[in-house]
């Protein structure tokens, strides 16, 4: 069996230039191998925060402490059950495990697209995460291959079908002028396509070379290799450009592998009561899965305090600079794990509560926390040239 990270693909230069441009982390330097890749999170993120990045966005550690002394321990567990459910819920039929494993790992994937929301909403009248679900349910559905080889014979076209994404938008006269001969302008969604067919395209291609035949046969031989959230998370993010989310921010390497986690997170859920290989006994140590909704939310607690332009740039609907949106995303790591340790050291109800307090379970809340309808309307942190949130 070859190893996905060894392959280098020679057709690489012919892939989607958004997709190759929004796959930042493709040529980064990872950990050593054997390096507990959740540790590298923590480490990372805490030793940016702590140099340049505190000058971005700062902790709170006030806040931190009234926050816990005042949480609603009865709405955590009710929205972390709503959210760790969402993998049973699928609304659909699969003939084994492996087909079902294969299409939620695919849907963790594609979980990106957030810097879209507004362009999605007035298109489609979903947002991100809501267009990836209804494109992977559509895929399914139509019982389009999604295996390796099928991943790369998907099309543009194809994208555009089943995630109900537009590729061209107003029509304009070839010639000043002139409208005897009118032409398509490109979506301003076209990008986002572009980057959804690049990722299932490129992970089709290592996935073949490597001598897996699905993203599913690939995460069973790790699992069967070492049950564990770490082993898992180390092993997709060393085989595949679109999950190394790895931000280089002048001499740091800031890990947040947050599509990575999240796999690890939903097949532990899903499959781990019933199945030892996906029964990870460190799941618990997962990060924050760190996107554009859990930030909003800290920031509304006052957890994280960004500077003056980041937070004019998120209230006028800006997209933020990359050193910007790291900083946001690593200090809600960093935030994120003093609320845990505070918590779970001080909380007489934290150490009771049904449901663990760690970053992971903490994420489900504030992420379903951000759907509130008086919690929606605020403005979150704008980056469009990711395939990694």
């Amino acid at each position: 069996m070859v190893l996905v990270s060894e392959i280098s693909l020679g057709g690489e230069s012919a892939l989607l230039r958004s997709w190759e441009k929004a796959c930042s982390g493709k040529d980064v330097v990872l950990p050593p191998a054997g390096t507990n890749y959740l540790d590298s999170v923590r480490a990372s993120t805490a030793a940016f925060i702590e140099s340049a990045g505190h000058e971005l966005v700062s902790i709170n550690n006030e806040g931190i402490r009234n926050y816990v002394n005042r949480f609603d321990y009865d709405k955590f567990v009710k929205y972390v059950k709503q959210v760790n459910g969402w993998t049973h819920k699928l609304p659909l039929v699969f003939d084994n495990m492996a087909q079902e494993l294969n299409l939620i790992a695919l849907l963790d994937l594609l979980q990106f697209g957030s810097g879209y929301r507004k362009e999605l909403h007035t298109a489609t009248g979903r947002g991100a995460s809501d267009t990836i679900r209804f494109g992977c349910i559509s895929m399914h559905i139509s019982q389009t291959l999604i295996d390796a080889k099928g991943l790369q014979a998907l099309t543009l076209g194809d994208i555009s079908q089943h995630f109900d994404i537009p590729l061209f938008g107003d029509e304009c006269p070839m010639a000043q002028g002139s409208s005897a001969v009118m032409v398509s302008q490109a979506s301003e969604l076209r990008p986002l396509a572009e980057c959804i067919l690049g990722c299932l395209q490129d992970t089709g291609k290592r996935l073949e070379l490597g001598g897996y035949s699905s993203l599913a046969d690939f995460i069973i031989k790790m699992c069967t290799e070492k049950p564990s959230a770490a082993h898992l998370v180390e092993m997709l993010a060393n085989a595949f450009p679109s999950l190394r989310d790895v931000a280089q921010i002048e001499d740091h390497q800031v890990y947040l592998f947050k599509k990575a986690q999240l796999m690890a997170y939903d097949v532990c859920q899903r499959f781990g009561k019933t199945d030892k290989m996906f029964a990870f006994n460190d799941i618990e140590q997962l990060t924050l899965f760190a996107d554009n909704v859990v930030p909003a939310m800290m920031q509304h607690h006052g957890l994280i305090l960004p500077n003056k332009n980041i937070i004019a740039k998120i209230e006028n609907s800006q997209p933020l600079s990359l050193p910007e949106t790291t900083a946001m995303r690593a200090a809600s790591i960093v935030a994120a794990q003093m609320v845990v340790d505070y918590a779970n050291g001080h909380s007489s109800a934290a150490t009771k509560c049904e449901i663990p307090i760690n970053q992971a379970t903490l994420d489900n809340f504030w992420w379903h926390e951000g759907k509130e309808p008086d919690l929606r309307v605020l403005s979150r942190l704008i980056y469009k040239d990711t395939v990694y949130f």
